[in-house]
């Protein structure tokens, strides 16, 4: 990676050098080096910018349209019908038994479920653990039958 290009994903994740030299405990003199080529870019921090990166411009993908009524506040009285996919409701019901560590959620499927639920209200990320909300839980449960 060569400065032009850490300058580029430092715009598409929004950080400034300052954000990233904190971020890796570097001095941001260092940072700035990389910048201007003046220094090489280690290889593992050239691997995590382009990591963020890309996860940047996939989630930029899903930024919602918000139309200008919808900015005065989501209106509780017009609840919006969706599928919630398989993969989600999963982990739903998962949490319905109790919360669910993040760090066990990373590098599998359920990545794209806690996103998913999160989105839509019905999970919610406290410190270290994704928890189910009220609305999740309405959801998670299996009526007996």
């Amino acid at each position: 990676m060569y400065g032009k290009r850490l300058g580029i994903c430092l715009k598409t994740i929004k950080w400034g050098p300052a954000t990233l030299a904190e971020g890796l405990n570097v001095e941001p003199e260092l940072v700035e080096k990389w910048l201007s080529d003046r220094s090489d870019i280690p290889m593992a921090v050239s691997a995590w910018i382009e990591a963020l990166t890309f996860t940047h411009e996939a989630s930029d993908l899903m930024r919602p349209d918000i139309s200008k009524s919808d900015r005065q506040g989501l209106r509780a009285d017009r609840p919006m019908l969706e599928h919630i996919p398989v993969y989600s409701y999963s982990l739903l019901r998962d949490l319905n038994q109790g919360a669910v560590p993040i760090t066990s959620l990373y590098g599998t499927d359920n990545e794209a479920a806690v996103a998913f639920l999160i989105s839509r209200g019905l999970a919610d990320r406290t410190d270290d653990k994704l928890v189910i909300t009220t609305a999740g839980r309405s959801l998670g449960e299996i009526a007996a039958s």
